[in-house]
């Protein structure tokens, strides 16, 4: 079942997104999405803002022609940043779902064209940003409003340092109970560190997340982009069936 067919409209439906930080070939891709079990909505990243300039880009305009092959050969919505938007023109025949990242939180006029274009946006909350400033940067996608913003908790900055970031699972309670937004967890991201991701995954459905966006990587060691944090499919494949078992205490359904 695709996200964008019913997830969007049903509460008691857990979303799992994933794939790897970045797009690097179509055998890298090719492997995430043959090795792993019943993810049919993938993301990977073509444009990646790095705070080190010198870090691996992504493949940007090369990787558009990978994912258009791939999706003819597997039955998966994409799901990829944007972070300009003349990036648009030339990404919208491939992407199902768009993912804004923290950096863009704040970049106005590419949630106003986003608003435009009308599908459903993933909505990373600024890793400096409060809750009441994360939902306001919404209303500069009026049209998509509760039904097509999925909001996704990806960890704040704080002052501990023995993760990369603080999974705020506050906030993920608090949207749920005050808002009607869909709301994912990146647990990658917020913990940037393999060995902690299937608690936080637990820890997000218990919190009533309706979702996750984990970050997997066939060959992680090899990763271009954020290999400390990118799970192997296997070990994906693991966490999903132990969601399976737990969803139904939660009233969710693993899509």
């Amino acid at each position: 079942m695709l996200i964008t067919d019913d997830f969007l409209k049903h509460n008691s439906q857990f979303a799992l997104i994933a794939g790897p930080c970045s797009l690097e070939s179509e055998e890298q891709l090719g492997q995430f999405i043959d090795q792993s079990s019943g993810i049919e909505t993938v993301r990977a990243g073509l444009f990646k803002m790095r705070t080190n300039p010198k870090s691996f880009q992504g493949l940007g305009a090369d990787g558009v022609q990978i994912i258009s092959k791939l999706k003819e050969q597997s039955n998966f919505e994409f799901i990829t940043e944007v972070t300009d938007p003349r990036q648009l023109e030339l990404i919208d025949p491939i992407v199902d779902i768009y993912q804004v990242g923290s950096r863009n939180m704040y970049n106005y006029e590419l949630l106003r064209e986003l608003n435009r274009l009308g599908k459903p946006v993933l909505f990373k909350r600024a890793f400096s940003a409060t809750v009441s400033e994360w939902i306001n940067a919404c209303g500069y996608m009026p049209d998509l409003g509760e039904e097509k913003i999925i909001l996704c908790e990806r960890g704040i900055r704080t002052f501990e340092p023995s993760t990369r970031n603080t999974l705020d699972i506050n906030s993920v309670i608090y949207i749920k109970q005050n808002y009607n937004f869909k709301v994912v967890v990146d647990p990658s991201h917020a913990c940037g560190n393999v060995d902690m991701i299937k608690q936080l995954c637990f820890v997000s459905m218990a919190a009533g997340a309706d979702g996750l966006l984990i970050e997997s990587h066939p060959n992680p060691a090899e990763a271009l982009s954020d290999k400390d944090q990118q799970i192997t499919p296997t070990h994906l494949n693991q966490i999903r069936s132990e969601l399976i078992k737990l969803a139904p205490f939660f009233d969710k359904q693993i899509i």
